[in-house]
């Protein structure tokens, strides 16, 4: 009786591995909930395994969300698209990728792109007496 029992044991263990074995956001650039100060040029997402990009939107506050293209038509582990130029405001990128094994995952992330603050512009020249 204990030999059924454990290898229903392993079978569970195995599934379960082969479940949580999807394509999964491990970083991005811009991060997510990161602040940044300059328009970043690409959104670069790294998975845990090579997917496939099926779907890419990037939306600034309450705006329309702006279809990004091309995407890449071969799967990869990291991804890097370009971005237009970006004003600042908050952003939400959405995205959709199909993993090797045949599973979509999707997911969000979001970032603000802040105003350039005063104390990072040049100070102007003062007048000597």
């Amino acid at each position: 009786m204990k030999i059924p029992s454990l290898l229903s044991g392993v079978a569970l263990i195995a599934f379960a591995v082969a479940a949580g074995a999807h394509a999964h956001l491990e970083k991005a650039s811009p991060a997510d909930g990161s602040v940044i100060t300059t328009s970043p040029s690409n959104l670069v997402l790294n998975f845990s395994e090579a997917a496939r990009m099926t779907a890419l939107s990037i939306q600034k506050g309450d705006g329309p969300k702006q279809s990004l293209k091309p995407l890449p038509t071969a799967a990869a582990q990291q991804i890097s698209i370009p971005l237009p130029s970006l004003t600042p405001g908050s952003y939400e990128v959405s995205w959709r990728v199909v993993s090797n094994d045949g599973h979509v995952m999707s997911g969000t992330l979001h970032f603000t792109l802040a105003p350039p603050h005063a104390a990072d512009q040049p100070a102007e020249p003062s007048a000597q007496h």
